[in-house]
């Protein structure tokens, strides 16, 4: 009798939102069997720890419903097919209707998609789902719970369109490390299950960090005191019971975790938020529960609120940046001196398109040659003296706009209210705020610019300045809130919930008291029992907690992605090195990993552009990388 030849092992570790997209490429490539696929995360397959849909439905995302997908279409460049299926707010729009709702209008072959993978129930039983997605729109926020639906949707799906002979195994549990084995490798897992591969993808997601010397010696000073330090990461996976009602926090950030932690202290212990006035406002009625929020950051003021646009965001043009033959272009760029003026007269140009298209006749026809003759640091000034009648447009002070002293923290508490309620006016304005247009062209060339430099487009010295802050101000300008999150804050700042630090903010530790102060807001300083770190480290490979990563650094197996220095030599970054075009892990050495593969935030250092979710008709890079990955392990397995 004949034996049968050994049946081939996928394992991918990490199922969010990348290991969904692994498995639906080998579903659109119709990979036939027999085959087995491991599914390793230990939290919700699919949705995996950041989506996960037991979590707070009032924690959303930072993306629009109509601008995130799991699918390809006809703008994808990667080798595998196009297989069509429906964005997050298309999802919606069907559920809503299998629910009992209106018919959504949807392609035909959209539909065709939705129609053959049933939602689950309990998530069409659920009244808060039902709630949401009966005023979900494209510009939409939804849930994160909500996405986690979708993506749980999305797996079930690419399941189910696999071949009858690709067996699929699922183990919720950590992958702890991964060592050689006779033609391929061995993943173990923290019950010390062993799974035999012949391929591995990691889509690890974000790393957990290892304390830094700094967290360690904060550690030291608090244990034994009475003090309570939140530490960074993930909101939900914050423990906020210990914050007394009433009582002075001190929180460290402004960004999005900032609002998902402040929701949970307020929204989430029973307050709550009503029009006022116009409705374009809101006033919070406390329950009496929340504690004092003392707040700052460096540039100490919140990110930009997202303008409303009544849709999704315009692309803006951006004749200087990208009209350029970037093929030609010897590397290392230089952000500073190369990338930086195109960026800024981009910017320059989309501000005065604005005011074009808002007061006719304002801006002078020879206004674009000023620009396009004006060094970057001298754009502001040029522009005011061409065109005095108009609001000037200072990039520099966009960038850092908490500037000089303020004489009380009362003082600084209002001029922040004000510069929000500026911003939310500007973004009640739409496309119509000549403003926010500018800013939104300095957001937009991000991705761009980030594939201009990636592995070897920049130096170290870019990459660690210039390009840094770029995509800094970038973010703060174009990826802040959504605008009702901004209208809650000024809300909860008008009711004396959340105050203001400043700028430059220092925090310290002393007499088992956390304190915090700023150098340009006098009498500005604060102390309190709690410190809220309301943010999380950036994912550093070399510093990881995960013990994979470091098995698989220890071992030799992968390597630090190393970027050249003008000065000589190159500079280990934070991401792991990998294959541009396979996917694949380097090892110490210098040599490609036969079995190992690793995708998304691991490795963004280096590919750039693996945090953001895939956007509709823009070729993702995501899917693009989960697709080239598929194609090697394929290629591997004999498959292909």
């Amino acid at each position: 009798m004949e034996s049968q030849p050994p049946v081939p092992s996928l394992v991918v570790v990490g199922v969010g939102p990348r290991g969904v997209s692994v498995v639906e490429r080998i579903a659109a490539r119709e990979v036939p069997g027999p085959l087995t696929i491991h599914l390793v995360d230990p939290y919700e397959l699919g949705a995996g720890r950041v989506w996960r849909t037991d979590q707070d439905r009032d924690l959303c995302m930072n993306t629009l419903a109509g601008a995130v997908t799991l699918f390809t279409d006809e703008s994808f460049g990667g080798a595998g097919p196009v297989v069509v299926g429906p964005d997050l707010h298309e999802w919606c729009l069907l559920a809503r209707e299998t629910a009992g709702g209106p018919p959504a209008p949807v392609s035909r072959a959209v539909r065709d998609a939705y129609d053959t993978q049933p939602v689950r129930g309990s998530f069409l039983d659920d009244d808060g789902f039902r709630t949401e997605l009966a005023t979900v729109r494209p510009e939409s926020h939804p849930s994160r719970a909500l996405y986690g639906e979708y993506l749980v949707w999305c797996l079930a799906k690419a399941r189910a369109g696999l071949a009858p002979e690709v067996r699929v195994v699922e183990h919720r549990q950590a992958a702890v490390s991964l060592t050689r084995s006779a033609g391929g490798a061995t993943v173990v897992l923290a019950d010390g299950t062993r799974l035999a591969a012949d391929a591995v993808v990691l889509g690890l997601g974000w790393l957990a960090a290892r304390p830094s010397s700094a967290d360690q010696a904060l550690a030291r000073q608090v244990r034994g005191s009475a003090a309570l330090w939140v530490r960074p990461d993930s909101p939900i996976d914050q423990d906020l019971t210990g914050v007394h009602p009433g009582e002075p926090v001190i929180a460290r950030g402004l960004g999005m975790g900032f609002f998902d932690s402040v929701s949970l202290l307020t929204l989430g212990r029973g307050g709550r938020f009503e029009p006022r006035g116009d409705g374009s406002r809101l006033r919070y009625v406390a329950s009496g529960r929340e504690p004092v929020v003392h707040v700052g950051t460096r540039r100490g003021v919140p990110f930009r609120a997202k303008s409303l646009w009544g849709g999704l965001p315009p692309m803006p043009t951006q004749r200087h940046l990208r009209d350029r033959d970037w093929s030609v272009e010897v590397t290392p760029i230089d952000v500073q001196h190369t990338i930086w003026p195109l960026v800024a007269r981009d910017a320059y140009e989309n501000y005065y398109a604005a005011w074009a298209r808002r007061r006719p006749g304002s801006v002078p026809a020879h206004l674009s040659d000023v620009i396009a003759a004006t060094p970057a640091d001298r754009l502001a000034d040029a522009t005011q003296a061409a065109a005095p009648g108009l609001p000037r447009f200072d990039l520099g002070l966009l960038a850092d706009p908490a500037r000089g002293d303020w004489a009380a923290p009362e003082a600084y508490d209002s001029w922040v209210r004000t510069y929000l309620d500026d911003d939310l006016t500007e973004a009640d304005r739409g496309a119509d705020s000549p403003l926010k247009a500018g800013l939104w062209s300095i957001s937009a060339c991000r991705r761009f610019v980030s594939q201009l430099t990636a592995f070897d487009g920049t130096d170290a010295e870019s990459y660690d300045g210039p390009l840094a802050r770029l995509m800094a101000f970038g973010g703060m300008v174009g990826s802040g809130p959504p605008a009702f999150r901004n209208r809650q804050l000024l809300a909860l700042a008008e009711a004396g919930v959340v105050r203001f630090v400043g700028p430059r903010m220092h925090t310290w530790f002393t007499d088992g008291t956390f304190r915090a102060s700023s150098p340009q807001v006098t009498g500005s300083h604060v102390s309190a029992r709690v410190l809220l770190d309301a943010w999380m480290r950036f994912h550093d490979a070399r510093a990881s907690e995960d013990p994979l990563v470091s098995s698989l650094l220890s071992a030799g197996r992968a390597r630090p992605y190393a970027r050249r220095s003008r000065h000589g030599g190159r500079r280990d970054g934070a991401s792991l090195d990998v294959d541009p075009a396979t996917c694949r892990l380097i090892s110490r050495g210098g040599g490609l990993d036969p079995v190992v593969h690793i995708i998304g935030i691991p490795v963004d250092e280096a590919r750039a552009d693996t945090i953001i979710s895939p956007m509709p008709h823009t070729d993702p890079s995501m899917l693009r990388e989960t697709d080239a990955a598929v194609a090697s392990v394929l290629t591997r397995i004999g498959r292909r």
